[in-house]
């Protein structure tokens, strides 16, 4: 039963990226606006590295301030 869900999830998927491909065809304007929904909410696969920078970024400030001292 479960990989009937799993199948017509996947089927409903298939037809909604086809309405917006010709949507996107005939250059509607809620092709424009989903596709800029999925783009906004979309995650950043940068977002890691640029974490890792800022505590970097931060632990080399405060060793500087922890140098110039009070």
């Amino acid at each position: 039963m479960i990989i009937f869900f799993i199948m017509l999830g996947f089927v409903i998927l298939i037809a909604v990226m086809a309405v917006l491909v010709l949507w996107a065809r005939r250059r509607s304007k809620g092709a424009f606006v989903i596709g800029a929904l999925f783009s906004f909410f979309a995650p950043d696969p940068t977002l890691e590295q640029k974490i890792v920078m800022v505590e970097k970024a931060k632990t080399m400030q405060s060793e500087e301030d922890e140098q110039d001292g009070p």
